[in-house]
């Protein structure tokens, strides 16, 4: 027997749970978690990137988030589902998170008022917003699920 096939390979973290082990990302675990908005980013069919504002939820490795039916974004991730999705920087740049991924719909995700983390963080955004979970669940009704495959964290 080849003893370079003896036992299986070592299993590498996800990208976004490699980075976020680091010593000097709390800062980044702390805005995943806490942040109400990040930005994502598709490619509409000429080519050109068209970056729009999201409400998100970290879970593990990916990121999800709900979006209104019949979006330029939902358009263009069926075109193509390369996007990048990123926090607010410090004002000079020095702490910044970018993930560079996948995006699809993921109907595994339940409505977003029968999801107990996302009702958590959106309770006092959605009163500012002046929207009702019940309302935002009916408008962002379609899933979508972020898989990151490279990771900058600086």
């Amino acid at each position: 027997m080849n003893p370079k096939l003896k036992g299986s390979p070592p299993i590498e973290p996800a990208p976004l749970d490699a980075e976020l082990r680091r010593d000097d990302a709390e800062w980044a675990r702390e805005h995943l978690a806490n942040d109400v908005v990040g930005w994502l980013t598709t490619v509409a069919p000429d080519g050109t990137p068209q970056s729009s504002v999201i409400s998100f939820l970290w879970e593990g490795d990916t990121i999800f988030f709900y979006s209104q039916p019949d979006t330029p974004k939902l358009r263009n991730i069926a075109r193509s589902p390369l996007v990048s999705f990123h926090l607010q920087s410090d004002p000079y740049g020095a702490h910044l998170l970018i993930i560079e991924g996948t995006a699809a719909e993921d109907r595994t995700i339940p409505p977003s008022d029968e999801q107990a983390a996302y009702r958590a963080k959106y309770r006092e955004p959605l009163e500012h917003w002046g929207m009702g979970e019940a309302e935002t669940a009916r408008d962002f009704s379609v899933p979508v699920r972020i898989t990151p495959r490279r990771v900058r964290l600086a």
